[in-house]
């Protein structure tokens, strides 16, 4: 009994210490090894001993007295328990389970390196870019915003509006009947072919006086008139291009004069909104221009002595403090992310490798993509409503493209000096380019061609390298083959330009056959089209497509498609309250183009979403076998996407035009992935053991679908699901700002419901940690695969 006793003493003093020195920490925030900050998620474990100190004054007195409350401390300690998520893993061969190969245990054991101090740099620039662009310190080259050029950006480099005539009007409404994205019915802004309401209507554009300074913006930038046209001229003839009445737009209640106009016109350009676009928001530039800088859709005009896409890069010479953005919008420190490679001095002292340099891309490939995309939610994976809250763009498919743009940048294994980089980042705006061709001419390469959105991507990344080559010394160091190229769209690296083609091809799409040709059903996509042009003497295909196979195994990597957290927000993994209950046996919804003459070759999917439709309506798998397979009308009216995935047991993986991010949907919510097309490769199916977690079927066999499935035996059911709890979280990005604050939100928001306690789902442990994520699992592959990179051979 004495013994006992003894016993819950010792444990009261340890427990009520042990409260003294977590109240006794500092109150800064901290991030814990699940990337939680204790200031803000921890805080509400501590409410229980804050009664001004009494509790924890009464545990320390207690230690003499014969009659402890011993039910007190069980609740506490089963409390503290409850709050905090399950342990993550933390050996190698842990956080390394089911990964092929080396690479991950290579990554996570090698020795670690002192980090530098950054480096700086103070080259000038002509006219320090005539007061427009900005002066790339490291370089000495100008970088300039659409609409300026030459070395100093004292040129016009412009972008007309389609059929621009004289003082940027149309050149005649009837005498060209042909519409287009970019045809204006009003004032073309020339720099970026955006249309505004014309001079002498009341809320008409009106540039700045002649001889202001280069970049004084108008006197009143004017209502926009983008994707809004007339169909009638003021006579009242018909205008074969356009299609809303003319007094509409034109007249006295229009929406060119009136202040509180019968009808209205989209905003659509960035930084617009309200009924009358009236409301200026902020807009959308890469890491929000470190708060260094104005953004001007999507270019980022840095304030004196920064430089750089997204203004983080200091001049040497330049004292460190805080941005004036940061001060007057403090909005925009909810969607930047710290930059390690530019603290001074560095908060951590260790680094390791891979050091990856990440180019200042000129603005012809990158940044003026962004400022020509007119629309706002293209190209960009969030977007600023009203009051400057920033929220995630419905969807972009290619939104990897951006993310991984701020990733590379923020990373701990940024270097900023290109001598000792292992790699090179290359982020031209691929991705966007799709969003914008074929809207004008510019931008195109050469200017006077049009070819297919795979011809125009691949012609832009053959003028980047050539740009690089032609200004660095670092792409011809290693032939390129270190250096690293983003293919996002549906097709991924098929048509690349065989120049290009050594180097690191991150894509969606993990195709494997060769020779090959395009599958897809949108023939501006088709990259098997030939075409001639002086610039690319004969067929280009000879350049590309019939120059290598879409994807490498051994050089290449087969990446996640980012997804923000809300899409899988019915996960078990993001606290769905209760046990999993799977009563759905198979699922699959999504676009099947079966309406009559959409796709008659039968294309998308390679047929495999339409014949399985077929299947599943013959065979009754609804109702017979619990299989849910369809597009949005097939399913129940309160249908909910991540519920759906939530209840399924197996959920299909099937291809589009080209890559689908059906991996993903399944594996974030612990459903198990089969997986239906031949020759390709999914995220990570190279690194990681799929077998061990996913199914295949091969395309000749999906009438042996059920049966195929209902062979699989209970017991492997759940260690397949018990595989995926432990690896989901490697397909998913975490490192940027707004994902981080999400998860922490929804994991606050579980505490709240549920007295405190923290979701004990098996995978949930990996909620809020970026350990291990999408990107970091592309960094531990770019480690192990140095070796091959920096030598001429193969592995």
């Amino acid at each position: 009994m004495a013994a006992d006793k003894m016993f819950w003493r010792l444990l009261c003093l340890v427990v009520g210490l042990c409260i003294v020195w977590r109240l006794c920490e500092p109150v800064a925030p901290a991030i814990d090894r699940h990337g939680v900050s204790s200031h803000n998620l921890v805080e509400h474990d501590l409410a229980f001993n804050r009664l001004d100190g009494g509790f924890v004054r009464k545990l320390l007195q207690d230690e003499d007295e014969e009659h402890f409350d011993e039910r007190l401390l069980r609740e506490l300690v089963d409390k503290i328990n409850r709050s905090s998520l399950n342990p993550m893993p933390e050996t190698a061969e842990e956080r390394c389970f089911l990964t092929r190969g080396s690479w991950c245990t290579q990554y996570l054991t090698q020795a670690a390196e002192p980090r530098l101090l950054p480096t700086y740099f103070d080259k000038p620039c002509p006219r320090n870019c005539s007061g427009v662009g900005v002066c790339n310190h490291e370089y000495g080259l100008c970088f300039c915003p659409a609409g300026y050029g030459g070395e100093d950006c004292s040129q016009p480099r412009k972008r007309p509006c389609h059929h621009m005539g004289t003082g940027k009007r149309d050149a005649g409404w009837h005498n060209l009947t042909a519409w287009s994205h970019t045809r204006c019915a009003g004032v073309c802004d020339d720099d970026v072919a955006m249309c505004y309401c014309p001079p002498g209507t009341k809320y008409g554009r009106i540039e700045a006086p002649p001889g202001a300074a280069l970049g004084t913006p108008p006197l009143q930038q004017g209502r926009p008139l983008f994707m809004c046209t007339p169909g009638t001229d003021e006579a009242g003839r018909k205008v074969e291009w356009g299609g809303t009445p003319y007094q509409d737009i034109f007249g006295p209640e229009g929406w060119c004069n009136a202040e509180k106009p019968a009808f209205k016109c989209p905003c659509r350009l960035d930084g617009l909104g309200g009924s009358t676009c009236s409301e200026i928001r902020e807009q959308v530039c890469v890491n929000q221009c470190s708060g260094h800088g104005q953004c001007n859709q999507g270019f980022c005009k840095c304030y004196e002595g920064w430089y750089g896409m997204d203004c983080g890069l200091r001049r040497a010479g330049k004292v460190d403090e805080e941005g004036d953005e940061m001060l007057a919008k403090p909005w925009i420190s909810d969607v930047m992310t710290h930059v390690v490679a530019t603290e001074d001095p560095p908060m951590t002292p260790e680094r390791r490798r891979p050091y990856i340099y990440v180019y200042d891309i000129k603005p012809d490939f990158s940044t003026d993509i962004m400022q020509y995309r007119i629309e706002g939610s293209h190209c960009v994976y969030r977007s600023f409503e009203k009051a400057n809250k920033s929220v995630w763009v419905g969807y972009n498919a290619y939104s990897v493209e951006p993310v991984l743009h701020e990733l590379f940048l923020t990373s701990e294994h940024r270097t900023l000096n290109p001598e000792e980089a292992d790699y090179f980042y290359v982020p031209v705006s691929v991705g966007c380019l799709f969003d914008v061709y074929g809207w004008n001419e510019i931008p195109r390469w050469p200017r006077n061609i049009l070819g297919t959105r795979s011809h125009g991507a691949a012609m832009l990344q053959r003028e980047a390298m050539r740009w690089l080559n032609a200004t660095f010394p670092w792409f011809a160091r290693r032939g390129g083959r270190d250096h690293i190229w983003l293919n996002p769209h549906d097709e991924g690296a098929c048509y690349v330009w065989k120049d290009i083609w050594p180097g690191v091809m991150l894509s969606h799409w993990g195709r494997t056959d060769f020779p090959h040709a395009s599958n897809t059903a949108y023939s501006q996509d088709n990259y098997s089209l030939p075409l001639h042009h002086p610039l690319h003497p004969g067929d280009w295909l000879e350049h590309t497509s019939k120059a290598h196979p879409c994807f490498d195994p051994e050089k290449d990597l087969v990446i996640p498609a980012f997804k923000q957290p809300s899409h899988y927000r019915k996960s078990p993994y993001m606290g769905m309250v209760g046990p999993v209950t799977r009563t759905i046996f198979a699922f699959f919804q999504g676009d099947l183009r079966m309406e009559p003459g959409r796709d008659p070759a039968c294309r998308y999917s390679r047929c495999i979403r339409q014949r399985m439709y077929n299947l599943s309506k013959d065979q009754l798998w609804k109702e017979k076998y619990d299989i849910w397979y369809g597009d949005r009308k097939d399913m129940d009216s309160n249908f909910d996407y991540s519920e759906m995935l939530s209840r399924s047991t197996f959920c299909f993986v099937l291809p589009g035009d080209g890559w689908s991010p059906r991996l993903e949907d399944s594996v974030l919510h612990g459903c198990i992935p089969v997986i239906i097309m031949d020759q390709v490769q999914v995220a990570f199916e190279n690194i990681m053991d799929m077998d061990q977690f996913s199914v295949r079927i091969g395309e000749g066999e999906l009438d042996r679908i059920v049966e195929i499935l209902q062979a699989i035996s209970p017991e492997q059911i759940q260690t397949m699901q018990d595989n995926i709890n432990k690896v989901w979280h490697r397909f998913r990005y975490l490192g940027i700002r707004m994902a981080t604050l999400e998860v922490r939100q929804r994991l606050q928001q579980y505490r709240e419901n549920h007295d405190e306690d923290a979701p004990k789902n098996p995978g949930s442990e990996h909620m809020v940690s970026r350990q291990d994520d999408a990107f970091d699992t592309i960094i531990q592959w770019l480690h192990y695969r140095m070796p091959f990179v920096h030598k001429a051979t193969k592995q």
